[in-house]
């Protein structure tokens, strides 16, 4: 679902024939992408294969290694093995380091500035089976981000979940009080969710968000996305939305009605901790009904 960043457009401008409907807004060739978490590059590899200049943060080495030696992940990207934290300190830096110089060397009164961003799509993905690198998201690193994003740009942001617990609305909340312009979807259908129960529901839950006000759609896929993969040709366009309003609170006509008190800062990622030891668990319970025991035993 996260490749399907490449398909958000733009809700107002309308789509007025094919080649409008099907055309990216910005070619491939010219997009450029961060992904933050590499896990197997599956969707940095996509991203690759689309002819997408990608960067990919993997804070494990052996990750990357593996994901290169066994899982068919091009070298055809630029690679930091390091803190995610640290990586987008550094750019924004180095950013802002341009920004300054070609400010300088400007013969016009025309200046630059951060809003201009460097990425095209942000791709936020790492999740590690409950517990989650709380740094990762916590209100300064999801604006640090949105500096580096450009104007036009659409992040997209992984986080596995069970969403009965308190968890889930403090990282929508948070992302919002940056990006307020976001939609959220699961990958699976709530309806036929492992929760025949009302206490648990674990899912994967994508929200996908614009630095632009204006409202989102998805395009409709074409055969060449579906890069010759029929598990991309039945799931590579979101299907199943949730509405955001029962984790965050109500949106009006000024935008949501945010409690800024479930924000997590520095000073309040506990409240993300706290709960991760019932994640991880009901991550795993549902995990134990994908493959027998013994797999995850021997694993």
């Amino acid at each position: 679902m996260l490749e399907a960043i490449r398909l958000v457009r733009d809700a107002t401008t309308g789509l007025k024939d094919a080649e409008t409907e099907h055309g990216p807004v910005i070619s491939d060739n010219e997009a450029k992408a961060l992904v933050i978490g590499l896990g197997i590059g599956t969707t940095p590899g996509a991203l690759i294969a689309h002819g997408i200049n990608t960067t990919v943060v993997e804070i494990d080495p052996v990750v990357h290694k593996m994901a290169l030696d066994f899982f068919n992940l091009s070298k055809n990207h630029t690679a930091y093995i390091e803190d995610a934290t640290v990586f987008v300190k550094n750019q924004i830096v180095e950013m802002a380091t341009e920004v300054q110089a070609r400010n300088a060397a400007a013969k016009d009164s025309s200046k630059e500035d951060m809003v201009l961003g460097k990425y095209d799509y942000i791709v936020h993905d790492v999740f590690t089976g409950g517990a989650e690198p709380v740094d990762l998201f916590t209100e300064t690193f999801i604006r640090s981000l949105s500096y580096l994003l450009k104007p036009d740009g659409v992040i997209a942001i992984n986080y596995a979940t069970d969403v009965f617990l308190p968890s889930a609305s403090y990282v929508y909340t948070t992302v919002l009080s940056v990006f307020p312009n976001c939609r959220l979807f699961r990958d699976t259908d709530p309806a036929e969710s492992n929760a025949s129960s009302a206490t648990s529901d674990f899912t994967n839950t994508v929200l996908f968000c614009r630095k632009a006000k204006n409202p989102f759609v998805f395009r409709d896929p074409i055969k060449s996305d579906y890069l010759g993969s029929s598990i991309r040709q039945a799931w590579l366009k979101p299907k199943y939305e949730v509405s955001l309003e029962p984790f965050v609170g109500n949106r009006n006509g000024n935008g949501w009605e945010l409690d800024f008190s479930k924000v997590l800062t520095k000073d309040r990622v506990f409240e993300l901790k706290k709960w991760h030891a019932a994640s991880a668990a009901r991550h795993w319970e549902l995990m134990r009904t994908v493959m027998p025991d013994i797999v995850w035993e021997r694993w």
